[in-house]
């Protein structure tokens, strides 16, 4: 999941952006990572 959240970040924005904002903003990365995982399920 941590892959396509990366993914999806690199669409959305630019490559290489998901793991910038990982390296540089931990705490709000996983925050929004928490809820693509939360929004991803509830598609199922």
């Amino acid at each position: 999941m941590l892959e396509a959240f990366i993914e999806f970040l690199d669409q959305l924005y630019w490559t290489g952006y998901g793991v910038e904002f990982e390296e540089e903003n931990p705490k709000a990365f996983y925050q929004q990572l928490d809820k693509f995982k939360k929004q991803h399920i509830q598609k199922r």
